[in-house]
């Protein structure tokens, strides 16, 4: 199997997965010359079906749900209101919990656009 027919075989598939959604399994085994050939599994298969824009409504026995939008001014409201309303942003940074990543330009950002939340220098302030 050349890459050009990988290519347009992959390109088909996305159409169709667009006109009428399968499941990862059916698509799976459907296809699996071309899966072999990618060296994909059934699982990897889920995951790039997952990736697509237009197959997020997908949802398989074997897709999993995740939520990746934590609720981080809620978190930082807390924090302020914990510490008397004022903390050094850079000890904000490291108060925050296990699983979220962000920068000091991210926080910044997010007080900007916060109503209870202001920065004043190197301080992030809770407004009453």
């Amino acid at each position: 199997m050349t890459h050009e027919y990988q290519r347009q075989s992959l390109e088909q598939l996305i159409t169709q997965q667009t006109a009428a959604p399968r499941s990862a399994a059916v698509v799976f085994n459907e296809n699996q010359t071309l899966w072999q050939t990618l060296g994909f599994s059934q699982s990897q298969v889920s995951l790039w079906l997952a990736s697509l824009p237009q197959s997020n409504h997908l949802k398989g026995s074997t897709t999993a749900t995740y939520q990746v939008t934590p609720d981080v001014a809620a978190h930082l409201v807390s924090l302020l209101q914990q510490a008397g309303g004022r903390m050094p942003l850079a000890q904000v940074l490291k108060k925050l919990p296990a699983g979220i990543t962000t920068s000091e330009q991210q926080i910044r950002k997010l007080a900007q656009k916060h109503a209870q939340i202001e920065i004043k220098g190197p301080l992030l302030v809770l407004i009453n």
